[in-house]
This record gives C-alpha cells, structure tokens and sequence, in this order.
C-alpha cells in the first residue's frame, strides 16, 4: 500500500473521509470507491479514492450553487459545446443528492475522439421533480489530476430535444445530436449527409434512436472504414457505409 509522506495510506485516507461525511454521502462514496477499483486497478493506486473525492466535491459544488468554469475539464467543454461547464452544474443540481446510485465505470482511453485516460460511469438517480434519471459522467486524468470532462442526464436530453426542434438543421443532425447525447461512445461516428439507406448502403438494420446496440455499431464502423456515418429512417438510426 502506497503511503503519503504524512504517514497516511490511500486506505486510511479513505476511512477519514467517511467519517467526515453524512450517512447518505457515505453510502455513495463507498459504493463508487468499490466499483472504481475494480474497474481502475491498472491505473495505479488511489484512482479509487480520487475519483470518489472528485464525484462528491463536484456534486457538491453544484448543490451550493457553484457555476465556476475551472469545476470542468475545459477541453471537454470545448468539444461538446452543447452545454457549457456552469450548465452542467446547474442540472447535476437539480438531482436529489440522497438517490444516486452508482453503476459499473467502464474505463475508456478514447472519447469523442480525444484520446487519453478517461473514466465513464453511469448514476440512476431522481430529480428534485420526483421523476427517475439516469445521469453519465465522464472524467479525464491529466498529469495524475481529474477532472469532470463531461456530464449529461435524462433532464439535459429533453432540453436539448426541445431546442433542437426550434433550430434549422438536418433530421439527421436532430438525430445525432439525440443519440451523442444518451450514447456518448457513438461520438466519433458522423451524421451521413446527402446519402441515402439502400440495399447497397445499409450494413446493419435499423436501430431505434433510444435503444441503439454501441457494441454492434462499434463492429460495423470498424468493418466499413472511415466512410462509416449514420442516416435517418423515419425514427430509426441507419448504419450505412457509402463506399462499399
């Protein structure tokens, strides 16, 4: 076990933690720091312990009211500016902070098609409103820091939804901007434009926008080529590979 100069383990320092914290936030801070090192071990010891901090600081920073930009990585900001940083504060806000409940992370080294070490983990929680949300969060570590990189909730898709019909884009655009949302691994594949589904085009069948297979669509992209892009049927999603 890795030790601080002072003496204290990442084990010990955990134990501090959760003294200091409401039975509530213990909860959550156990739970996450548990599926955190299952999931992180070969990013070295502490990633746990860190990346729990963060999560509770975080959430916590926008409960007071926080909308500072430095509480989010901003690269991510930048490359998905459909929410800004104080944005998407202001929605974690907006969750009963006692229903969170953390599933597995699934460590990623590529998002959007930034590379680097990041960490993705759905919450299934419930709004002050009383309705049930899911909530993702991504974190980045650079130079052993994270960061919150990106995060997105049930309560975020509807706005985006609702202003998406009041702007002049293509369905198709309306449709990725829908499905990068919930599926936020299908960022690095791009909205087909000018090209039609097709017996000649089509390489998978048609996937409902809210129920989309990422593992199958991962393998046709891979399969296809960099000419890989998503077309519109009606309300389903179209894998298509133009250049077969």
């Amino acid at each position: 076990m890795y030790r601080r100069r002072d003496g204290t383990g990442h084990h010990h320092r955990a134990h501090l933690i959760l003294r200091a914290l409401p039975s509530v936030q213990r909860l959550f801070f156990t739970t996450l720091c548990t599926l955190l090192l299952a999931a992180c071990q070969e990013q070295g010891p502490g990633i746990e312990v860190r990346s729990a901090e963060l999560m509770l600081t975080w959430f916590a920073a926008a409960q007071r009211g926080e909308r500072d930009d430095n509480l989010c990585h901003g690269l991510g900001v930048l490359k998905h500016q459909e929410f800004t940083c104080a944005d998407m504060l202001d929605y974690a806000s907006r969750i009963d902070p006692e229903s969170r409940h953390v599933g597995q992370p699934r460590a990623r080294s590529e998002f959007g098609s930034v590379t680097g070490r990041f960490f993705e983990l759905d919450i299934d929680s419930t709004a002050t409103s009383g309705i049930e949300v899911r909530e993702t969060v991504v974190l980045k570590e650079d130079d052993g820091v994270l960061r919150v990189y990106w995060y997105r909730s049930d309560l975020m898709l509807e706005t985006l939804k609702a202003n998406r019909q009041e702007d002049e884009k293509e369905p198709e655009q309306i449709a990725y901007d829908e499905i990068t949302a919930r599926y936020p691994g299908l960022y690095a594949y791009p909205p087909c434009y000018g090209v039609r589904a097709s017996s000649s085009t089509l390489v998978g069948e048609l996937m409902p926008k809210d129920d989309i297979d990422v593992a199958r669509v991962e393998s046709l992209a891979e399969a296809c080529g960099d000419t890989f892009c998503f077309g519109l049927v009606g309300q389903k999603i179209a894998p298509l590979c133009p250049q077969r």
